[in-house]
């Protein structure tokens, strides 16, 4: 646990297993599409995001700070995703699942990198 990278990556990964059981009891189904997508979301999309767009905290308790609440957001944006299609628009669960993860983690990664070069433009500095 030497680097900050670490520390939000094991943090991701304690939070992600329980969310992803939870989300199993709650929602069932016969595949395991759904807790695996919110798995990834949690355990890989939100450390990427931390460590491509957010800058590095002097304190490590406030990088775990922040990817906890990363995470809070990530998985309530995810359930909601899901249960807007399964019940709204009817879609089956799997299907479902792929939507509400490739808005969750791909269109959350997507935002913060316009945000990232946009505070970057006004700044002056070159995106990376």
């Amino acid at each position: 646990m030497a680097t900050q990278r670490n520390l939000t990556i094991l943090v991701a990964i304690l939070v992600a297993v329980p969310a992803a059981y939870g989300f199993r009891s709650a929602f069932g189904g016969d595949g395991l599409g759904g807790s695996f997508l919110l798995l990834m979301t949690l355990a890989v999309g939100v450390p990427t995001a931390y460590d491509n767009h957010w800058p590095q905290y002097d304190r490590k308790w406030i990088a775990v700070g922040w990817v906890i609440a990363a995470c809070v957001v990530a998985t309530a944006e995810f359930v909601g995703l899901y249960l807007f299609g399964t019940a709204v628009l009817g879609l089956t669960p799997l299907v479902a699942s792929v939507g509400a993860f490739l808005v969750t983690d791909l269109g959350n990664l997507a935002w913060l990198a316009v945000r990232k070069r946009r505070r970057n433009d006004r700044a002056g500095a070159p995106a990376a």
